[in-house]
């Protein structure tokens, strides 16, 4: 078997599927970017990364490959840009057969519980989405897929588990802070740091007292096999 994973980062999701499947199994990552990767001594041997940008077509050798590609946390990635160019791309990695897995967070459904988080909400969504993140594009992902031709098997909204809640809080207010920083490097401006004195507000006062989380998103589709692909034809 072999699975690819576009958009690797420091791989850590092919770390730990490597700790679940035998060794035969060949696990290739791949980025835009080395900077990220870890040393090759830190690999195991069935697993490798490599430079690739998924939003070009992939080299001859990769193509009809893999028996999974799994994707992940491409939020950030789709400005300005069609999510069907990726998958597209996919489409080609994969051997008849073969699935597409893709986690992903979905900002267009939040879980904000606290009035002065639900206050931030309204004011740093509006100023996220036209500077940085455009992720209208989620919620349509299982529409998009079948378009180009997978057979979907499952698409699902989640929530997290509430043990899990304070965590992806923290986490993602974090995460906020760096894009707010972000945004005020390239186009500073006076609300981009008022919405950074309610988010350090948020961090510290308030706190104990809010929920602040995306929704996580979860498509399982498969390239149709060889069989189904000469009947369409």
């Amino acid at each position: 078997m072999k699975i690819a994973e576009l958009g690797t980062g420091t791989g850590v999701w092919l770390f730990e599927a490597a700790k679940y499947l035998p060794p035969p199994t060949q696990l290739d990552g791949f980025d835009i970017s080395d900077e990220q990767f870890p040393l090759k001594e830190q690999c195991p041997s069935n697993l490798r990364f490599g430079i690739m940008d998924s939003f070009v077509d992939p080299p001859t050798s990769l193509v009809v490959q893999y028996d999974v590609v799994h994707l992940r946390m491409w939020t950030s990635n789709f400005r300005n840009r069609d999510s069907g160019v990726i998958i597209h791309h996919v489409m080609e990695l994969l051997k008849p057969g073969g699935f597409i897995q893709w986690e992903e967070a979905d900002l267009t459904h939040q879980v904000v519980v606290g009035e002065k988080a639900k206050q931030f909400e309204a004011g740093v969504d509006p100023l996220i989405t036209v500077e940085f993140i455009v992720s209208s594009w989620v919620p349509n992902l299982s529409k998009r897929v079948k378009q180009i031709g997978f057979l979907l098997i499952e698409f699902e909204w989640q929530q997290f588990q509430n043990n899990l809640m304070n965590l992806c809080t923290n986490t993602y207010l974090l995460a906020l802070r760096e894009i707010l920083q972000g945004i005020r490097q390239s186009c500073p401006s006076e609300a981009v740091i008022e919405h950074e004195i309610a988010l350090q507000h948020l961090l510290s006062e308030e706190r104990r007292s809010i929920v602040y989380n995306w929704s996580p998103t979860t498509l399982l589709g498969q390239r149709p096999p060889e069989d189904l692909i000469s009947v369409s034809k």
